[in-house]
């Protein structure tokens, strides 16, 4: 919680001649608040779950985690990002009745993927335990999609202390879950239920929350305010969607190949080290990236000069503070592996500490993605998605075929997701001044 309170206080400073500080910094530091005690949850039953769990049973989990974040992405083809950005509440209801039956449809899609294709998947994936448990990814993707579209109408009002108190019950959810079953001897199912009721909690308290209300605009829908509302959003299942599934695949398809390439040990250890350290980090920048992304939507048309002074300040007040954690993953990750969470995950720790430098540049540089949202420049990011995809994937394959250890894997994932990111920063920063000049 120390370093989520330094972060806060370093992106307070760096906004206060830039934005009305106030709403801002409440909005940063609910989100984080929110997301941090959920990310501590999960971080303080993982050595109760290290001991109830085998590395293989976290292997499974992981390339279970990892298929359903891939289908996730494009569940409503993401046209939930649009729905902070049209002026009136009328386009914008029309706009999530549009998400969610392109839910419907993808739910559906994904049982028939996964009943004539899952003996298939599993067997490439090296990952046979899997199998009878393929069931619970379209449910999963029912659950996380209808998340994530209630979320952002969320972002859309400002309902922050409410989405706060989503990301903690979700935490709350997965953990009393893989804990409960884990006691019970359930193998991977009780971790898989778990990450089942991670991403469904909070669903019920957003969708209240916006009956009641917004249930005005919700009465204007119909279909020809649906298309024209998707018509007018185009870009984002042009771009988005597909830069979004791109992006999935880059940071999921590392966890497959490991499961499919090493097996399922190596695989659990890859998953342990991401649940321990990259998905409480990542939520923190999801978190400063959401308010980011509510308050420049406003600012290129009014002032493009303000935008780049922000963009700039933030990644170097985020490099600062991704800092001073890096240090002490790179330098006690094994040691604090070992000890807590037992002898068998000590190499769990070693990924930390060959990860830990690109951790750093992720917190700085992620946050500041939906730059290219605001100016609607999606077809950048597809293209930067591509480029970190064959990056990503391309290096695995040649530590693969040159028959490298998994430790030299880990290496080459690490190098190439850094160099990608700093790509991301270039592009996003040159559509910035792309649009200052534009706007002169």
């Amino acid at each position: 919680m120390q370093r989520e309170a330094e972060a806060i206080a370093w992106i307070r400073r760096t906004v206060r001649a830039t934005l009305p500080w106030g709403r801002f910094a409440r909005s940063v530091t609910l989100l984080a608040g929110g997301t941090a005690l959920g990310q501590v949850i999960t971080v303080l039953v993982s050595p109760i779950l290290t001991r109830l769990y085998t590395p293989e049973d976290f292997g499974i989990f992981g390339v279970y985690a990892s298929i359903l974040g891939i289908v996730t992405v494009v569940a409503s083809l993401r046209y939930e990002y649009a729905l902070p950005l049209p002026e009136d509440d009328e386009t914008a209801a029309n706009i999530l009745v549009l998400c969610f039956v392109l839910l419907f449809g993808m739910v559906m899609l994904s049982w028939f993927v996964i009943h004539g294709l899952g003996s298939q998947i599993v067997t490439w994936a090296n990952v046979p335990g899997l199998q009878p448990y393929l069931w619970l990814i379209p449910l999963g993707m029912l659950g996380a999609g209808t998340y994530q579209i209630l979320n952002y109408w969320a972002v859309r009002k400002r309902d922050f202390p409410r989405i706060a108190r989503t990301r903690l019950s979700r935490g709350v959810a997965r953990a009393a879950l893989q804990v409960g079953m884990g006691f019970a001897h359930s193998g991977p199912l009780g971790l898989l239920l778990g990450q089942l009721a991670g991403e469904t909690a909070g669903s019920t308290s957003l969708g209240l929350a916006a009956w009641r209300k917004d249930r005005a605009p919700f009465k204007t829908v119909s279909l020809q305010g649906i298309r024209q509302a998707g018509t007018r959003y185009r870009r984002f299942p042009l771009f988005s969607s597909l830069a979004d599934l791109l992006e999935a695949l880059g940071l999921q398809l590392p966890q497959i190949i490991f499961a499919a390439f090493y097996g399922a040990k190596v695989a659990g250890w890859f998953a342990l080290s991401q649940r321990v350290i990259a998905a409480p980090l990542n939520m923190v920048v999801d978190a400063v990236a959401q308010v980011y992304f509510g308050e420049a939507a406003r600012l290129p048309k009014d002032d493009p000069k303000a935008m780049r002074r922000l963009f700039l300040k933030l990644t170097g007040r985020l490099a600062i503070t991704g800092g001073v954690p890096v240090a002490v993953i790179c330098i006690l990750a094994p040691w604090f592996f070992t000890l807590v969470f037992g002898p068998e995950w000590e190499m769990a720790g070693r990924y930390v500490q060959i990860m830990g430098v690109m951790f750093a540049v992720r917190f700085a540089i992620v946050p500041l993605f939906h730059t290219l949202n605001v100016l609607e420049r999606q077809d950048l990011y597809f293209l930067w998605e591509s480029v970190r995809l064959v990056l990503v994937v391309g290096s695995l394959l040649v530590v693969k075929t040159l028959g490298f250890s998994d430790i030299a894997g880990i290496v080459a994932y690490s190098l190439s997701m850094m160099t990608a990111y700093v790509v991301l920063w270039l592009i996003t920063w040159k559509a910035l001044v792309k649009a200052d000049q534009e706007g002169c």
